[in-house]
């Protein structure tokens, strides 16, 4: 999600919101684990309590992304089964306990607990795109290892200062074309860091996210790099040189121009 103008719509929308989700937010920015546990929503308390189910996610992901990270969303939605197993999937999300678990672990389940809940919400809402209604997509709460908060709060105020990681940035798919595509796997805690290695160096390695005017020399870049340039300590082109092969580097003094972002929908049927 693009900090500024998400950042303007939840200004405006923030007076109106309850003061809770205010207290939430500064509490998930301070405590890299959620306190203060509130029951998870009626519709996904059936089933809650067992552990993330990867296999599952994985079997899930492997039956209904394409090539190109494009979800069959119909299909899916029309499978009674399979749409259950997403509510499963969201239950166990919901009660999951983070205490104790080993980092591998935790990174894996909190980038597949986002990937899962984003499928959640293109089922349940039918968005065109994901920008709709001064980018709603993004506030809807749900309710992770206990806690209630929206996409938006899990991605800023969660994961990035949890995992201190700029890699998530190409594994985290917000439903949209302009995202890093759906990887066709889940993440587990055995094969995570491998992973995020592999998905760095596929989105560095896509034309749509890095490429170079050949009469200018500019580079340019998909706007995550823009929009999280913190996470990449401000010097993208050296962060993109690391993950891209050696015939491929980029020229770091070059200059930088950011590409407009894609906000349709990440759907099997032809954009609209």
């Amino acid at each position: 999600m693009p900090p500024t103008p998400l950042a303007r719509a939840r200004r405006s929308e923030g007076r109106r919101r309850r003061a809770g989700l205010a207290s939430l937010a500064l509490v998930a920015l301070c405590l890299p684990v959620m306190a203060d546990p509130v029951a998870p929503r009626p519709e996904v308390k059936e089933g809650a309590g067992a552990r993330f189910d990867f296999a599952l996610w994985d079997r899930l992901l492997k039956a209904y992304v394409d090539g190109d990270g494009r979800v069959d969303y119909d299909r899916l939605r029309a499978g009674a089964e399979d749409h259950r197993a997403v509510e499963i999937l969201y239950a166990q999300i919901a009660a999951q306990k983070l205490e104790g678990l080993p980092p591998a672990a935790k990174k894996a389940f909190l980038l597949d607990a986002y990937n899962v809940i984003v499928w959640k919400n293109v089922l349940d809402n039918r968005p065109r795109r994901v920008d709709e209604g001064g980018f709603s997509f993004f506030r809807r709460e749900y309710v992770v290892a206990g806690r209630a908060i929206d996409l938006d709060g899990l991605e800023k105020a969660w994961i990035r200062p949890e995992l201190n990681d700029a890699r998530i940035h190409m594994a985290l798919n917000c439903a949209s074309v302009g995202c890093p595509h759906l990887r066709r796997e889940a993440f587990t805690p055995e094969r995570v860091e491998a992973q995020l290695d592999a998905e760095a160096k596929k989105f560095v390695g896509e034309r749509r996210n890095v490429s170079v005017d050949p009469a200018s020399g500019k580079v340019r870049l998909s706007r995550i790099f823009d929009w999280y340039a913190g996470d990449f300590h401000a010097r993208p082109l050296a962060w993109i040189n690391r993950h891209r092969a050696p015939d491929a580097q980029l020229p770091e003094r070059a200059t930088v121009e950011f590409v407009d972002y894609d906000w349709r929908l990440n759907d099997v049927a032809p954009p609209r």
